[in-house]
């Protein structure tokens, strides 16, 4: 008889404890999990990062090709200009201020901007890299943490 009340002491300890642990289970995610969603947060912002630094270089890429076709066009066009023709000064002297106006903004904000993002990106990647690369996580965890993923906004 004393086996059958410490059984039956035992299923209901059990049960208090299931009952215990699914009442708290929400609040407690295992680290394995937490560090997961970090890591697939991490990746989430790679890609948004890697996103944003190549339209910013892209930007930048078009701003210097302008430069370029502008010196070129500047370069051709110096020797034919007749300084005795006001019009032609004039028109020379417009290009000339175009190209002033690439120059400064391929060494201003869209050079700072391309520069931020790279260097934003670059410090996500290692940050990655650092946490999360060459990791083996349980795929069953990563399934489960993508179904559900909610990751903080972009800094």
């Amino acid at each position: 008889m004393a086996s059958v009340i410490g059984i039956g002491r035992a299923a209901i300890l059990g049960l208090g404890l299931i009952a215990w642990t699914a009442g708290t289970a929400p609040a407690q995610v295992p680290p394995e999990a937490a560090e997961i969603s970090a890591c697939l947060c991490l990746q989430q912002a790679v890609n948004t990062l890697s996103a944003d630094m190549s339209a910013k270089n892209q930007a930048l890429d078009a701003v210097t090709r302008h430069l370029a076709d502008l010196d070129s066009q500047l370069a051709h066009e110096k020797p034919q200009v007749n300084i005795q023709n006001p019009d032609a000064v004039a028109r020379y002297k417009a290009l000339l201020e175009q190209r002033d106006a690439a120059y400064r903004q391929s060494v201003g904000q869209v050079h700072a901007d391309a520069t931020q993002a790279t260097a934003r990106y670059n410090a996500r990647v290692n940050e990655y890299n650092a946490r999360c690369a060459n990791r083996p996580f349980n795929s069953a965890l990563v399934a489960a943490a993508q179904v559900n993923l909610v990751c903080p906004p972009l800094q």
